[in-house]
Order: structure tokens, then sequence, then C-alpha cells
């Protein structure tokens, strides 16, 4: 503490042998730094590490292992969604995909937090939806959703995601989807 005399009884205020034992145990168990390295790794959420970063996810209700799709596939009734391949470049789809656990890293597990913290309180509105995808892909290129007026929401990306990025889009509950909208993804090369 501080100023641990305030917390003395003023008529154990001249003893000096219990003063020099308080006094003693204040310098040992100082919280001061404990407090400071509690707020650091688990409250701030912008110098959350390991555990502080799990449990903001548990609050904000994301994990941070996600499931990645392994393979693509190649068929006629093909998925509208970013793990769509061309003739000729993937296999055919047999029934079943193979699926692999990823761990986040704290950067990206941060990133993801802060855009399922928006998501939690957004009102739904197209400018609220990009706010999230620029949280979520700070730094790696434009990205955007744009509302077609045919009950349509189209996530355009000007740069091809990742497998780890894909199963954030698709799975991670972060880019929401209204009820009754079709949701397209379209990736734009770079002029």
């Amino acid at each position: 503490m501080r100023d641990v005399q305030k917390t003395v009884l003023s008529q154990y205020s001249c003893a000096p042998t219990l003063n020099a034992l308080i006094e003693a145990w204040n310098q040992t168990l100082d919280p001061t730094r404990l407090i400071e390295t509690w707020f650091t790794n688990i409250w701030n959420l912008d110098t959350a590490q390991g555990y502080g970063l799990d449990v903001w996810g548990r609050i904000v209700g994301v994990e941070r292992v996600l499931t990645l799709s392994t393979d693509s596939f190649f068929g006629f009734a093909e998925p509208q969604d970013l793990t769509l391949q061309p003739f000729n470049a993937a296999p055919w789809y047999s029934g079943t995909q193979t699926t692999s656990n990823y761990r986040l890293s704290d950067d990206a597990f941060r990133q993801l937090i802060n855009a399922k913290a928006l998501a939690n309180i957004t009102d739904g509105s197209i400018t609220s939806l990009n706010a999230i995808l620029m949280t979520l892909f700070a730094g790696q290129g434009d990205v955007w959703v744009a509302d077609t007026g045919t009950m349509t929401l189209t996530y355009t990306f000007n740069f091809a995601p990742s497998a780890v990025q894909v199963s954030l889009i698709q799975s991670s509950g972060v880019l929401m989807r209204p009820a009754g909208v079709r949701v397209i993804y379209a990736i734009k090369p770079q002029t």
C-alpha cells in the first residue's frame, strides 16, 4: 500500500514494534506490482497475452482454436463461399471433408476479439459491417460489404484470403448474416 499508516488504528500508531512489523509486511507484500501485471496481462485488451486473451474471448464469445477445412473441392453443387475452385484445380467432392485445428496467435486473436466485440454491439448496417471488416482485416488489403438491393450482401476482397481468414469469415460468427439474406463472397484481383 502507498500509505500504510492510514490503516493503523490511532491507539497503535505510536507502537514501534507493531509499526515496524506492519511496514516490513507492507514492503514484502506490496500488491502494486501484482495489480499492474494483472492490468497489463489480463484487463487491458491492447496488451493482454495468453490467458488474458482467452478470458476476453470467453467474454465476447469467440474461441482461439479454429477448425479449418483442409481441402477444396470441385463439383456441380459447388459451395457459394470462399472455398470455390475453378475446373481442374481441385478434386471432386467425396461427401466428407477433412479438417484440422488452428490456434490463433495472440495478435490475430486480439483482432478477432475486437471484431467480435464490434459485432456484438452492431446495428447490422453496412457501415457497421464495414467497420468490423476493417478491424478484422487491418493491413491485409481492401475489403468491403455491399447491399445489392436484391436481398443479397456481397463481401468483396481485393486479396485472396488465407485458409485461416476463410474460417474467420465463414464460421467465427463475426460477420453476421441477416435472416432471409443471401451472402456472396467475391475476390477481385488488384489492378
